[in-house]
């Protein structure tokens, strides 16, 4: 492990930041795109949704021709589409072409994850995975905070388009980077491919994948994990507006706007970085008295996300039942709110984001090397479509469908009837599933204790 691991880790970085600033600027800018569109929250949702149908489609095939081609070609080219992508984002200029733009976002950032994750796992030893790719995702989290942040102060119904036209620009020149890069399949420690991905066909891959019990547990984890995740992501600022916004109940005394965007990306970029980077370490002291620790520790972090998520959305329904609190003026009400929203969705932000790199560490451990591109594609197509394409677009729906009678109140509700339970069942299979890494590392002929580094 020298000075280029670190080169190739930090451009990994780089790309893996402006892949979510990339996504949620969109979300930052929500209120003011909603307004000059006219968008209702099904629609707003079906954005969402777009996106992760088409990234979840390509994931596969991508990762798939990455094995046979290249995975840095691939990444480079992934960066290059979607930077393309978010240009046409800020040229949208109704539903359609809004959805259109989104849809081919997806497309290049499909490929980006299944063939990323092993290009930058194979640059260092297999014990320190976890940490690695631990603090690559925290990277993501960093640059979905910051996409939250910077789009804040574009929330406006005559700047939103500048906002997409700015971040799309570094992507390009990472994408030129990418091509660049040396070749390096395997990392130290890995075992010996018994197979070559040329050896094997299309089905017989996904049959190869599919009959690791591991592979399965962190498939059914993520489809759970990924409900919640995205389906609070995409309408967090909403909620907050609806909240404790200008434009809520509480009128003048509200939240602005831009400061209605930042809050929530500040939470994610304090306690998503913190329980990213937490959750590798984690997973580190834990594996010393379980090897399966790195499918555990994911179980865990959600499992412990449940009851902040019913905290951080549950409040508004709780505060304005409690005679003393709506007694109060309505900006010490807001204050009071805001303060239980943001401890809650800092705990919330913390724990739900434990599971990125031990379970992507665990995936990496599991998949034969010459799988590794096409194995994580294929889970990340599944655990999408199962869990999380239609999740915006579901809440979306839930929440028009309690809008008659609930004013803005009802986003907060259709999240807290769908994704504490989705929560729950997420840490229940992680836990259960952890007692297969074991066996499944040593069907490849590697010792899990190496592996892990116990």
């Amino acid at each position: 492990m020298g000075v280029y691991a670190w080169y190739v880790f930090w451009l990994m970085c780089g790309i893996n930041f402006f892949n979510y600033v990339d996504r949620y600027i969109l979300v930052a800018v929500s209120p003011a795109l909603t307004k000059q569109f006219g968008f209702n929250d099904f629609q707003f949702g079906v954005f969402t949704s777009a996106f992760l149908v088409v990234y979840s489609l390509v994931a596969f095939p991508l990762g798939y021709l990455a094995e046979r081609v290249s995975r840095k070609v691939v990444v480079g080219a992934g960066v290059a589409i979607w930077s393309l992508a978010t240009l046409l984002t800020g040229r949208a200029f109704d539903f359609n072409s809004m959805f259109l733009a989104r849809a081919v976002v997806g497309v290049g950032e499909g490929s980006y994850f299944p063939s990323g994750t092993p290009l930058l796992a194979a640059w260092f030893p297999t014990k320190r995975r976890a940490s690695i790719l631990s603090w690559w995702q925290a990277t993501a989290l960093f640059g979905a905070g910051f996409g939250f942040l910077f789009g804040g102060f574009f929330n406006f119904p005559d700047k939103w388009r500048l906002a997409f036209y700015i971040s799309a620009v570094p992507g390009l020149i990472l994408a030129a980077l990418m091509f660049g890069l040396r070749r390096r399949d395997r990392s130290e420690g890995d075992p010996e491919p018994t197979e070559t991905a040329r050896s094997l066909s299309v089905w017989a891959t996904i049959r190869r994948c599919w009959k690791i019990p591991t592979f399965r547990v962190i498939l059914f984890q993520h489809a759970l994990g990924f409900f919640p995740l995205t389906a609070i992501s995409t309408f967090l600022v909403l909620y907050l507006s609806h909240e404790y916004g200008a434009d809520s109940h509480f009128g003048s005394a509200g939240l602005g706007a831009t400061i209605g965007s930042i809050l929530p990306g500040a939470l994610l970029v304090v306690g998503g970085i913190i329980g990213g980077i937490y959750g590798g370490a984690w997973a580190n002291r834990l594996r010393r008295k379980y090897i399966g620790a790195r499918v555990r520790v994911g179980g865990l972090g959600f499992l412990l996300t449940a009851p902040f998520v019913v905290v951080t959305l549950g409040a508004p329904y709780l505060l304005q039942g409690l005679p003393a609190y709506t007694a109060l003026a309505p900006a010490t009400q807001v204050l009071i709110g805001v303060v239980i929203f943001a401890l809650g969705g800092l705990f919330s932000a913390f724990f739900i984001n434990v599971y990125n790199g031990p379970t992507s560490a665990a995936l990496q451990d599991v998949l034969p090397p010459s799988l590794r591109a096409a194995g994580g594609g294929l889970e990340l197509m599944l655990a999408h479509l199962l869990g999380d394409v239609w999740a915006a677009a579901a809440v979306g729906a839930i929440a028009d469908a309690f809008a008659v009678g609930l004013g803005g109140e009802q986003i907060g509700l259709a999240l807290l009837v769908t994704c504490p339970v989705a929560l729950v069942a997420a840490g229940i299979v992680g836990i259960w599933g952890s007692r297969f890494y074991k066996r499944d590392v040593e069907a490849l002929g590697a010792s899990a204790e190496e592996m892990v580094g116990a």
